[in-house]
């Protein structure tokens, strides 16, 4: 689920309040606007709105909360424009929500393989890789020879035919990009490596979606690069091309990451040029009520945004279960849906494109380049955790906790696969089914809310029930029906913890501050985790044993719920609006706080 998503999933009420208790924060100064081009104040751009068109005035206050140059004038938002916009949601859930569950698979299939032809050459049944558990049969029942020596001998004991663990670690390693590991790894090896593509790509060039008029282009070309990568698969059959694909995995990975950061960026911009907005300020000085407008169309625009998102995924996961249901080979299968969702992302991104405008946005500082703004901006949100110290903390036990979220997720199909031996269309359902109790487990959880529990501990109890899980994978789950089971809670935990995580999180990020502060949590969304990834690639690699590496995840629920127990979300919205006050003493004095 996106940052809009679950912006979208708790709703105007929180946001609204969120927004109306800090209108005493916000400057009605008439101190100049930066030399950088930053903002200086809400109350500056809404001085005389009375005497601008509706669209003026919706175009000064989009200047003032997005840091957009003056001079130009900013266009009307569209229904026309906003369908486009809502088309991308619905496009790019084919990567995120399907795609990167049953792709690591046919990697792993690959790997799998290519393991056992590395190991024993061409076997002509290679019963012995299939299992590497063997509970109590014999590893090589196909009497597998290799330089002479039969493996059936070597590997399995008089007394019960069990392989012995040297051999099958040994069975286990392939070869990807000069590493040597192992082939259920390969595919967390590509998030780690898609992790830190992202972490440069993110710091060094997120300017793109804030400054000049490479936007929209950026965000074509970032969609392209991602589809194309997708359709490359296609080609990937071969057990020796699990590199290939992986690498493609990789690319398509920080692509479609990338896309989203500009997606992300027209949300503000389609709000503040939005007619309903244009028409209270146009109406009236009075801040609080152009602030709830504001929330109310940017929650409406994200609700419809979500929903749109959510039927596309519905149907393309439909799709998906179909080819694999009806196509025998599972390979090809697997293989023609990744192609098939780089058409659908080309084919939806592109009536997204057709209709979104330019919105450009101030050019850039004197001196500065793309990389520079973002790497200062990086330094200079890094730099404030002595003021807020309790949004860095609980941006510390995000990132810990959602790594481990993100990676179950993920590691749940590769463990299916392995563990239960269900195939890709049986999978597909319980990835459907997550999708739906997704949806139900915010509905449900928003009314325990308002029985009186407060939004961290449905947090913290949402975490604790994720946190069991990876427990009964590895002492209890042997059976299909139960995968399913885990994926009716997983869903009902997931939706709640994802939409109560971003409402906590948002509503202590400083006014003004939303983007430098969201492209922190950004990085760990939709599939971006590393540590998680990392370690299941690291205890798979010393123990060859999928169970262990999958409860080895119970670590990240055990630390981050404890860091978590320190935040504190009365401190940290006194913190905040500390912080705020001190901005606006320094922007009503002249001093320039900007890159």
């Amino acid at each position: 689920m996106s940052d809009k998503d679950t912006q979208a999933l708790t709703g105007a009420r929180r946001l609204s309040v969120n927004a109306t208790s800090r209108l005493s924060n916000l400057s009605a100064s008439n101190t100049p606007k930066s030399k950088s081009g930053g903002a200086t104040g809400i109350g500056q751009a809404l001085a005389g709105s009375r005497k601008m068109s509706a669209v003026d005035a919706t175009a000064r206050l989009s200047m003032a909360r997005n840091n957009v140059n003056p001079a130009e004038k900013v266009e009307v938002t569209t229904d026309q424009e906003l369908k486009g916009w809502y088309m991308y949601d619905f496009a790019n859930g084919a990567f995120f929500y399907s795609v990167l569950n049953f792709l690591p698979i046919l990697i792993k299939n690959q790997a799998l393989y290519k393991a056992q032809e590395d190991f024993c050459g061409e076997c002509p049944n290679n019963e012995w890789a299939v299992d590497f558990d063997n509970q109590g049969s014999c590893a090589l029942k196909a009497g597998c020879i290799h330089e002479g020596d039969s493996y059936t001998n070597q590997t399995c004991v008089e007394d019960g035919g069990e392989w012995s663990g040297e051999f099958k670690l040994e069975a286990s390693k392939v070869n990807f990009l000069g590493i040597t590991t192992g082939f259920a790894s390969v595919s967390f090896m590509c998030t780690v490596i898609s992790v830190v593509l992202q972490l440069f790509v993110f710091v060094g060039f997120g300017g793109l979606a804030d400054y000049g008029d490479l936007r929209k282009k950026m965000f074509i070309g970032a969609n392209t690069v991602g589809s194309l990568c997708c359709m490359l698969v296609m080609f990937g059959e071969s057990i020796d091309m699990f590199w290939f694909n992986g690498l493609m995995m990789i690319i398509a990975n920080v692509s479609y990451g990338f896309s989203v950061v500009f997606y992300n960026a027209y949300l503000p911009l389609l709000t503040m040029a939005h007619p309903d907005v244009a028409k209270v300020a146009d109406s009236t000085n009075d801040e609080s009520q152009i602030i709830d407008v504001i929330n109310t169309v940017s929650s409406r625009i994200s609700t419809r945004g979500f929903a749109t998102g959510f039927t596309g995924q519905l149907i393309f996961l439909i799709i998906n279960f179909a080819i694999f249901t009806f196509v025998p080979d599972g390979g090809f299968a697997a293989r023609f849906n990744v192609a098939l969702c780089g058409v659908w992302t080309m084919v939806f991104g592109g009536y997204c494109f057709m209709n979104i405008k330019t919105r450009p946005g101030p050019p850039l500082p004197a001196g500065e380049t793309y990389m520079s703004v973002s790497v200062k901006q990086v330094k200079k949100t890094i730099g404030s955790w002595r003021e807020l110290p309790q949004l860095f903390l609980f941006l510390g036990s995000y990132f810990i906790f959602s790594d481990g979220c993100s990676t179950m997720a993920g590691a749940a199909a590769v463990f299916a696969s392995i563990e239960l031996k269900m195939a890709s269309g049986d999978i597909l359902l319980g990835i459907l089914l997550v999708s739906i109790m997704a949806i139900a487990s915010c509905i449900i959880w928003f009314k325990i809310e308002k029985m009186g529990m407060p939004p961290k501990w449905i947090l913290i109890t949402n975490l604790t029930i994720l946190g069991c899980m990876p427990i009964y994978g590895m002492v209890a789950m042997t059976c299909q029906w139960e995968f399913y089971v885990m994926c009716a809670v997983f869903g009902l935990m997931t939706g709640s913890q994802q939409a109560y995580t971003r409402s906590m999180f948002s509503a202590n990020v400083p006014q003004g501050h939303e983007a430098e502060y969201f492209s922190f949590y950004e990085v760990t969304d939709k599939g971006s985790a590393w540590a998680g990834p990392m370690i299941i690639g690291i205890v798979f690699d010393r123990t060859g044993n999928y169970r262990a590496s999958f409860t080895s995840l119970l670590a990240f629920f055990v630390v981050g719920i404890f860091v978590l127990l320190f935040f504190d979300p009365k401190k940290a919205a006194e913190q905040c609006k500390a912080f705020e006050e001190k901005e606006k003493k320094q922007k009503n004095s002249g001093v320039d706080n900007t890159l």
